[in-house]
């Protein structure tokens, strides 16, 4: 009996569910039937369309990757897709596969950047140079006594200047106010002249310097000995004032005569470069005797010897110093020499060996295409310079101050290229010459120099701008020399009284 009642209870609940079903059923139609009322049987069909339509291409999307997920190599991505995962896994897997992307992405994003900041690798070259194939180094040579004393006694006219002015002659105090031109910079008078004939002042300076067999004793080439020092150096002005220089180019080679003044002339010689060039270097043919002289070999032999000379009562202490002998540069035969920016001093009694290497720097025609700012270098039709011919990163950077100097002072120095219009300084402007090179020096390091400074006066903006137009960067072929030295004591009276050169030795020491 109790068995009966049971199942006639189950029956009862098993009839309540197929009518709540029925029931149900019928509230969706009714629903159905209300969504559908008011539209037209073909609206109904186009909707029922759209619907199927959507639903199959999610389905094939979805098909599509679920199928993608199957087969890729992507490990981790085919257990997003199989249905048999649980969501934890493939929201695992999915997240693992996000991190992935974008940690790919931050490296893409690092790769790009350093390609964009810096596209040029610079790398050795695969063969290499043969010392033949460079050309020998620029010597330039500059004696510290700028006047000797037996023709203008720069420290007694300088006490002169400064306490009994009236009783020297007006050419007396020209030519004490240009040597201080040459001289340190607080020697210089600040209520001299400003400016100067540029060819007065130059001829005032050779006037007093030594002249080329009062500086040089003998010369070799190659271990050959030259009869005379001036087959080989040239006289040059420089910021040094009156220099000797070997195996630079000539002035006609080097600048550009037409837009330089006509006052004087800063190289001396009449050689010419017989089939070389800074971009292509030796043409095949060049014979091995050329000019500008070639690298002969490896030694001492093979390359520049010279004796320099000075004769003690002809030494200055106060125009240089202290510090007595010469300036040495090494530098590019196509670049106008700056001892007073870069050198290696020669003692005076001291054998001064110099071991040279240079450094050749080619770029790939491929880069060219490319900005000079990207690259960092000018090729040669890429870079124009006023008052030069020849590209390179040291006669941009003369030009540049040359340009600076005279927005900011009104006038250059006599060593620096100018045109025929400007004026030439004098003991007056040293002073603002000096602080133009600070001043071009500080803006070509802080670049957020011209917010601060760039209102304080005109001539200030003007020389801003024309330091935004330098961008001096290297030439995309270029020639440096490194040297390395070494000294010892040069017992040259010791070496006189060997050979017997009794008279020359008495005159030295003199």
């Amino acid at each position: 009996m109790s068995n009966l009642i049971g199942a006639s209870r189950k029956s009862e609940i098993s009839c309540d569910c197929e009518l709540r079903k029925i029931n149900a059923s019928n509230s969706s139609a009714n629903l159905s039937r209300s969504e559908s009322f008011g539209k037209t049987p073909e609206t109904v069909e186009n909707d029922e369309k759209q619907e199927k339509t959507k639903r199959a291409k999610s389905s094939i999307i979805k098909d599509y990757l679920v199928d993608y997920t199957a087969n890729s190599n992507l490990h981790g991505l085919k257990y997003i897709g199989e249905k048999e995962r649980t969501y934890v896994e493939k929201i695992f897997w999915l997240f693992m596969f996000i991190c992935c992307v974008v940690l790919c992405a931050g490296l893409i994003r690092k790769v790009w950047i350093k390609w964009n900041e810096s596209p040029v690798i610079v790398s050795f070259a695969e063969n290499p140079t043969p010392v033949w194939q460079i050309p020998y180094p620029a010597v330039t040579v500059c004696f510290e006594t700028k006047a000797m004393q037996r023709k203008f006694n720069f420290t007694e006219y300088y006490h002169l200047y400064m306490n009994q002015r009236d009783n020297l002659s007006l050419y007396e105090q020209h030519m004490f106010e240009d040597l201080t031109m040459v001289c340190d910079d607080h020697l210089a008078p600040a209520n001299g002249r400003k400016f100067s004939s540029g060819v007065d002042t130059v001829n005032n300076i050779k006037s007093v310097s030594p002249n080329l067999t009062e500086v040089f004793f003998g010369c070799k080439w190659k271990d050959i000995p030259s009869e005379n020092c001036s087959d080989l150096f040239s006289p040059i002005l420089t910021e040094e004032g009156l220099c000797y220089t070997f195996n630079t180019l000539g002035p006609d080679e080097m600048f550009r005569l037409n837009n330089l003044h006509k006052n004087y002339p800063y190289l001396e010689h009449d050689k010419r470069a017989e089939s070389w060039s800074l971009e292509e270097g030796y043409m095949a043919g060049t014979p091995i005797e050329t000019y500008p002289h070639r690298g002969a070999g490896y030694g001492v032999k093979s390359g520049l010897t010279f004796l320099l000379k000075a004769k003690k009562i002809d030494l200055d202490y106060l125009c240089r110093g202290p510090v007595q002998g010469f300036k040495i540069l090494l530098h590019n035969p196509a670049e106008l020499p700056r001892l007073s920016q870069q050198y290696f001093r020669s003692p005076l009694s001291q054998e001064v060996v110099v071991a040279v290497k240079p450094k050749m720097m080619t770029t790939s025609y491929g880069l060219k295409p490319y900005e000079p700012t990207r690259r960092q270098c000018y090729f040669p039709s890429e870079r124009y310079l006023h008052y030069f011919k020849v590209y390179t990163q040291a006669n941009c950077e003369m030009e540049c101050l040359a340009n600076f100097t005279y927005t900011r002072c009104g006038c250059v120095h006599f060593g620096m290229p100018y045109g025929p219009n400007m004026q030439v300084c004098n003991a007056g402007s040293r002073e603002c010459i000096k602080s133009a090179q600070m001043e071009l020096v500080t803006i070509e390091i802080q670049s957020g120099l011209d917010s601060r400074v760039g209102n304080d006066s005109d001539s200030l903006g003007e020389a801003l701008a024309v330091s935004s137009r330098c961008q001096c960067l290297p030439a995309c072929t270029s020639i440096e020399y490194e040297a390395e030295t070494s000294q010892a004591d040069y017992d040259w009276a010791a070496i006189f009284r060997a050979y017997k050169l009794y008279n020359i030795s008495e005159e030295l020491k003199e």
